[in-house]
């Protein structure tokens, strides 16, 4: 019995050690493919991968296990234990089809667009507009936290491609904000469009169209009128002045 279990444990010590051991990388082929073909070199997988992780602004262990900082040979690329690697498959034979598609167009332009991640991506993992993330940001925690994390987005992505930071984002956020009867926080976050954007027209008919749904009919009113002094050719401000009785 003894003997067993010394054999036991040798066995078992061997495997850790081999489940640690290092890997080589490049590999010399590859495995557990489901997209890519099997027979593909790896040194243009790498090529592949490295366009993967800039068009989402992420690192190898978004998909991968592996720990940020350690050498790609202590990566297990193999294994599919993460969601993010399924999800990447998934979003692959997406990008294929989509390709596929576009290749059907009747008299299709010579200089053909084609998809890739950072169509949709432009450098996040997950393509979602700058209106819709302050939105949710705002119905979760309110507009001063809301107008937090707008900030460091701008910080951090303004003049790249990743989100919108034109005058059109926070209306459009406020706005949606408002239908959820949040009418506060939406005017805060008017407010900061007015601080960046101190001579728009187009934000006061969204601070308008908010009061309307707030029922300040008075202040709805002001806030028009304050659009057509900014622009007098706004003919959405003249119409809802009109629609409320109260044209100039």
């Amino acid at each position: 019995m003894r003997v067993l279990l010394a054999a036991v444990a040798m066995l078992l010590a061997a495997a850790t050690l081999a489940a640690q051991a290092p890997r080589k990388f490049p590999p010399d082929s590859l495995v557990n493919t489901k997209v890519i073909p099997h027979r593909t070199p790896p040194i243009q997988v790498i090529g592949i991968m490295r366009n993967f992780a800039t068009g989402l602004g992420v690192r190898c262990q978004y998909c991968h296990v592996g720990e940020e900082g350690k050498p790609l040979e202590t990566f297990d690329f193999v294994t599919d234990e993460k969601r993010n690697k399924l999800v990447a498959r998934q979003m692959m034979l997406m990008v294929q089809e989509i390709n596929k598609r576009l290749d059907t167009i009747p008299q299709r332009p010579a200089a053909q667009v084609q998809v890739t991640c950072v169509t949709c991506h432009r450098g996040v993992s997950r393509p979602v507009p700058l209106f819709d993330v302050v939105h949710d940001a705002t119905v979760a925690a309110g507009a001063d936290s809301a107008i937090r994390l707008y900030r460091s987005l701008r910080d951090r992505y303004y003049g790249r491609d990743a989100y919108d930071f034109s005058e059109s984002a926070l209306n459009i956020a406020a706005f949606r904000v408002g239908r959820d009867k949040k009418f506060d926080d939406a005017l805060a976050l008017l407010r900061l469009n007015e601080e960046l954007y101190p001579n728009s027209s187009g934000m006061y008919v969204f601070r308008g169209n908010i009061l309307l749904m707030k029922g300040d009919t008075m202040a709805a009113a002001s806030a028009f009128r304050e659009a057509v002094r900014r622009d007098t050719t706004n003919a959405e401000a003249r119409g809802r002045l009109r629609a409320i009785g109260r044209a100039p």
